[in-house]
């Protein structure tokens, strides 16, 4: 079998794309990561105390530079690529021309990435996933807005440990969202023409970043409604059958709860361990909302705006459960992939309060594995 994507070349490409991080002496850069490490840890005990959840064993926890990120990436995605039978577990298998070029889109990709990623809980590259931390990220961010860096570093190390908390204190979790994925390329149809779809995104989601960049009359708007579904379709919904665009809803739901959730308690542990979290969320937010055009190119073509929108929309479905119900009534969606919500509930949480907590109406049917 050969290789659907050079991951040497991968590696070569994103090394060769990535920019420099921010200029600090050799003992400072060793100062931010043994801080982060410090952080880390705090950082699991408090999302652990104000959740109730508890991590089921110790994790790792890697501060990375951006080349070293894009490679953990690498090695989880091939991993997973060989899981789902679509590689060849042989470090000799020969290399196509259509896995090359793969592997130069995949690096430009990875390099993008890696210079906007602050930290990750990473699930493919090991059997117990791993939590990491891009210092030069953290830093040019924390430099650029002007935010104190002891607040801010342990604001992001309580989002990432949130999701270490979600992937290891729910025993069904990962299990669960890597079923989503299996159920997703499973269903992929083999004739279709995936270069048309790839293309059209690409010019859709170039046309669109143009559009965000030049001042509009409102009047001449077109009707329907604003974001992806008005400028065009993204990668994924370009290239995907029916059946993986309904995996694909359980995936957005799943990743709109836990961004959400992980929102929600950066702001919820915030109030009480950090002084300027307010401060520190106006900021960030406002960082969010304002990208260059070439990061809303690249938003557009990689659905990114839709993880910017999972954000808030994650972040309201947990705080109302909350204010209603407490912590203890929002954790039954930890009890079973029955409990998750669907994308339909986290717009509208009153439907999953009475689907779950109320129990006044039936579940949903589900994909998967898990």
């Amino acid at each position: 079998m050969l290789p659907s994507v050079d991951w040497q070349t991968a590696a070569s490409c994103s090394r060769a794309f990535s920019r420099g991080g921010p200029r600090m002496s050799p003992e400072g850069a060793l100062d931010v990561v043994a801080d982060l490490h410090r952080h880390a840890r705090h950082a699991i005990d408090l999302v652990s105390a104000y959740t109730g959840l508890a991590p089921a064993a110790e994790t790792p926890v890697d501060v990375v530079d951006r080349i070293r990120w894009s490679n953990v990436n690498i090695a989880g995605f091939r991993r997973l690529l060989i899981e789902l039978g679509a590689e060849d577990d042989h470090p000799d298998a020969p290399v196509g021309t259509a896995a090359r070029l793969a592997g130069v889109q995949a690096g430009a990709v990875l390099a993008f990435l890696s210079s906007r990623v602050l930290g990750q809980f990473e699930t493919f590259s090991t059997d117990t996933g791993r939590l990491l931390f891009v210092a030069p990220n953290i830093v040019e961010v924390e430099r650029r807005l002007r935010l104190p860096s002891r607040e801010f570093r342990l604001w992001i190390a309580v989002h990432e440990a949130a999701h270490l908390v979600q992937f290891t204190a729910v025993p069904w979790m990962r299990d669960h969202f890597h079923g989503l994925i299996h159920t997703f390329f499973d269903a992929a149809e083999p004739d279709r023409s995936s270069a048309a779809g790839l293309a059209l995104a690409v010019r859709r989601a170039l046309a669109a970043a143009r559009e965000d960049e030049a001042p509009r009359d409102p009047s001449t708007r077109p009707a329907g409604p604003p974001g992806p579904d008005a400028s065009g379709l993204d990668v994924m919904s370009a290239v995907t059958s029916p059946e993986q665009r309904e995996a694909i809803s359980q995936i957005q739901a799943l990743m709109t709860l836990l961004e959400g959730h992980a929102e929600a308690v950066m702001d919820g542990v915030g109030r009480t361990a950090i002084d300027h979290v307010a401060l520190l969320r106006r900021r960030f937010d406002r960082r969010r909302a304002n990208p260059t055009t070439l990061q809303k190119f690249v938003r557009q073509l990689l659905g990114l705006d839709a993880k910017m929108r999972q954000y808030a929309a994650g972040r309201r479905f947990v705080e109302q459960v909350v204010a209603e119900h407490g912590v203890a009534g929002f954790n039954r969606v930890w009890e079973a992939p029955a409990n998750l919500p669907t994308e339909a509930e986290i717009d509208r949480p009153e439907q999953w309060i009475a689907r779950v907590v109320e129990g006044r109406s039936p579940a949903p049917r589900r994909v998967g594995r898990g």
